[in-house]
């Protein structure tokens, strides 16, 4: 009673003696796999059907693969390239959907469900640290149709969408992974312009990432998104319309994580309305918040009440990434037809860019703790 509602990550490459027992005895909603997850295409699959197969109820998987910089398949499927790419040449929207196709292909192979993509937040003039060339375009309604074509893609595989990072952070002035960000919108603000994908695309994909940025003029308050009830229910399920499952971004981000110890903002997050919340570095504490949530579940009414919304909504999820995967039928058989499609891919995507040589090289990051966006 409790993990349901957790979504974790893994050290490395190979489980710990601590994950195997974590998994067995009280399993998570879901594993978030990062660069220092992935070795090969042996050792990945491997890791992923250990993990189901110890588990007390296999969690889902997740993954962070949009291409560009944040790829964390870049070592196994090399040269995807980034969203703000697909304007910049010609045949976007055929691509667009090709891209998710690619990446849908990849992730069923591997027996991943969920991609945490694509990102619609709107870009400004200038995107803010920590999303260049992370997103589509400056227009809402673009934003909406390339990234309906990339869910497109990838659901013709089987592999579910979570839309990120709600309610917006394309007006942001800094990166949550480092600390506060701030976008000065008001309510109708965000309504006209940032909500619009969410709005327009949140059924088909059944799920949202609600970011760390701050709404002053939301939530007087101050707090995060995640934690606040104001944009994570009311601006979700009112405003924009969706009864979907709410995934925290990581809580270990400095914009959350200095507001108080993990089992505090955990709360506070599934108070506000997250669903699934996310804490994806330090597995070691874990089973202290487990047993934490699992008291606070047994004790308080008003917990228990949220813990079982939460609960149904992962249940509907589940649901959700069975039917997409019953519909697309069985996955590739061989991971040499994955990288075929891929090949084809990208020489169709340097065509129409005349020739240039546009594939981005990610940015390797630091490696300090596994929570920067591009590891």
């Amino acid at each position: 009673m409790g993990t349901e509602v957790l979504g974790i990550g893994l050290v490395g490459k190979s489980l710990t003696e601590l994950e195997r027992r974590i998994l067995a005895e009280h399993s998570p909603y879901a594993i978030v796999l990062f660069g220092r997850n992935i070795g090969d295409v042996v050792q990945l699959k491997q890791l992923i059907a250990e993990v189901k197969a110890i588990s007390k109820r296999a969690p889902l998987f997740m993954i962070d693969e949009e291409g560009g910089r944040v790829d964390r398949l870049r070592h196994i499927v090399p040269g995807l390239p980034s969203a703000e790419s697909f304007e910049e040449g010609e045949r976007p929207e055929e691509l667009a959907e090709w891209h998710g196709r690619i990446i849908g292909m990849a992730l069923r192979y591997f027996d991943i469900e969920c991609n945490l993509a694509p990102v619609v937040d709107i870009r400004r003039d200038i995107a803010p640290k920590g999303l260049e060339r992370r997103i589509f375009s400056n227009d809402p309604r673009r934003v909406t149709e390339l990234a309906g074509l990339f869910m497109r893609g990838q659901q013709s595989w089987g592999t579910a969408s979570c839309l990120k990072h709600f309610p917006g952070i394309g007006l942001g002035t800094g990166d949550s992974h480092y600390g506060a960000t701030i976008i000065d919108a008001s309510r109708e603000e965000l309504a006209a312009r940032d909500l619009v994908p969410f709005r327009d695309l949140g059924a088909s994909a059944g799920a949202v990432l609600i970011g760390h940025g701050t709404y002053p003029r939301v939530d007087p308050s101050g707090a995060p998104a995640s934690l606040s009830r104001s944009v994570a229910h009311d601006l979700l399920r009112d405003h924009a319309g969706f009864d979907g499952l709410a995934v925290s971004d990581d809580m270990e981000m400095h914009a959350v994580s200095d507001l108080g110890s993990y089992e505090s903002i955990a709360e506070r997050a599934l108070m506000a309305g997250n669903d699934v919340i996310l804490f994806c570095s330090h597995i070691e504490r874990i089973p202290e918040l487990q047993q934490y949530l699992r008291r606070r579940v047994n004790e308080d009414a008003a917990v228990r009440a949220r813990f079982d919304e939460a609960r149904a909504r992962g249940d509907r999820f589940r649901d959700h990434c069975n039917r997409l995967r019953a519909e697309a039928g069985a996955p590739p058989r061989h991971f040499d037809e994955v990288i075929e499609e891929a090949i084809r891919f990208v020489e169709a995507f340097r065509v129409t860019r005349r020739g240039a040589a546009v594939l981005e090289a990610p940015a390797t990051g630091t490696g300090r703790s596994g929570r920067e966006e591009w590891t």
